[in-house]
């Protein structure tokens, strides 16, 4: 492991469970020698990316809302998604969510809020159980085939409770179907009071960015139109694909 990523592994310590570690709590975890240990924790800290509080220990920085800052007004995904994401939000009523896969995490990067009160817990920036519900099992679905064998071998026991399957071939074959099918409808899976449809979103070269999904209800299942709403969030991440594309190459097009 590089220097660089030993350094920053310090930052994926902190959760929500454990929003404050000291340093030796950081040193001990990563089974890094004190010397090493404390020089990275100086150089973060310098950085702004960790702040040492009046205890003694440390929370994430500054700089770090600083560049979540930056993303928001920034990103021209988030740029052409938000607007699209409100006029779905207009006409279905519910939550939607979009959702990225990075490395083999799943986040929420925007959340647009609806009329009802759904209490999602996993709005921007939180993490994704990686096999219940809409989102998580379509993104999942997308993956190319060597990283659905890694989840698989990395979370056995987490996919068989899912349902997903009791073996690799048993999962990678549900995953298919959903794949065929191009969304993915669950029910009560991460909350019995709610339910979600959830679309692929993908990047120019087809690789699978993450999921446009819209969240609502579970009474509401019997009065929404699944085939319309489905239609309206493919149409959406579609629009998504098509506006972020544009928005590259006219950042990436020379000066006249």
């Amino acid at each position: 492991m590089s220097t660089l990523k030993r350094a920053l592994a310090i930052l994926d310590l902190f959760s929500l469970d454990t929003p404050v570690l000291t340093a030796e709590d950081i040193i001990s975890r990563l089974a890094y020698s004190a010397p090493t240990g404390y020089r990275y924790i100086r150089d973060l800290s310098d950085l702004g990316y960790l702040l040492r509080m009046t205890g003694g220990g440390y929370k994430l920085g500054p700089r770090i809302i600083e560049l979540d800052h930056l993303i928001i007004d920034g990103d021209p995904v988030l740029g052409v998604a938000r607007p699209i994401m409100r006029e779905v939000v207009d006409q279905v009523g519910g939550d939607v969510l979009l959702s990225v896969i990075h490395g083999l995490r799943i986040l929420n990067i925007h959340h647009e809020r609806g009329p009802d009160a759904l209490g999602i817990p996993h709005g921007r920036g939180r993490a994704h159980p990686l096999f219940r519900g809409a989102t998580a099992k379509t993104i999942i679905a997308f993956l190319p085939r060597k990283d659905q064998r890694r989840l698989y071998d990395d979370h056995v026991e987490e996919v068989h409770a899912s349902g997903l399957g009791d073996t690799l071939a048993a999962f990678t074959a549900s995953l298919d179907a959903i794949r065929v099918q191009g969304f993915y409808l669950g029910v009560g899976e991460i909350s019995s009071e709610r339910a979600g449809i959830a679309v692929p979103v993908f990047q120019e070269d087809r690789r699978i960015f993450g999921a446009l999904t819209v969240t609502f209800l579970a009474t509401r299942l019997n009065t929404i139109a699944q085939d319309k709403t489905t239609a309206l969030l493919q149409s959406a991440a579609r629009r998504i694909e098509s506006l972020a594309l544009a928005t590259r190459i006219k950042e990436q097009a020379p000066a006249p």
